[in-house]
């Protein structure tokens, strides 16, 4: 998944947190809204929901960068072992058992060098995606934490116009008729 997609549906789900509000009725007194509870809360279960992809996508960078390690452990081993058979077979001979011993040790170097290089590549590979998921991760969890903070401050403000009017409401039911 693209840094682009949790994005978008992050705004996805704000813009829907906003159709709510819009299509919310008002009340006819304080101009006070009457919220669908279910839908708000489904909203927010989306929103705690979208969160673990990014964890996930983490996790699989971690795999891949994994996997390319062992993949580059395992090119170098059969590097290392044709090498190792290549010098075997050069030292049988004996015409040329001094040509194949220097043969065989550089094959071994230039596979310890290239099984050093694949390997350098893979860490700096998996490395940069790790950060660049890391980073997008947390840039989300603040947007997503200044996000809720908002609708928490919203909510409670909401909520106390509500228990206001509930209050003045209760003081005007009880007073004694005339």
């Amino acid at each position: 998944m693209s840094p682009e997609g949790p994005a978008l549906e992050f705004l996805d789900l704000i813009d829907a947190l906003e159709q709510l509000v819009l299509e919310s009725r008002r009340l006819p007194v304080g101009g006070n809204l009457v919220v669908d509870r279910r839908r708000l809360l489904d909203l927010i279960d989306q929103l705690r929901l979208a969160i673990p992809a990014d964890l996930k996508q983490a996790q699989q960078v971690l795999e891949a960068r994994q996997q390319i390690i062992d993949d580059a452990h395992l090119t170098a081993r059969r590097i290392l072992e044709r090498a190792e058979q290549e010098r075997a077979r050069l030292i049988e001979d004996h015409a040329i058992t001094r040509a194949a011993e220097e043969r065989a040790q550089q094959l071994l170097m230039d596979a310890e060098a290239r099984a050093r290089q694949i390997i350098a590549e893979a860490d700096a590979t998996a490395a940069a995606h790790l950060s660049e998921t890391a980073e997008t991760t947390r840039l989300e969890l603040e947007n997503l934490d200044a996000f809720t903070r908002n609708q928490l401050q919203w909510l409670e403000q909401v909520l106390g116009q509500l228990l206001t009017t509930v209050q003045e409401s209760l003081k005007q039911v009880e007073r004694p008729r005339k």
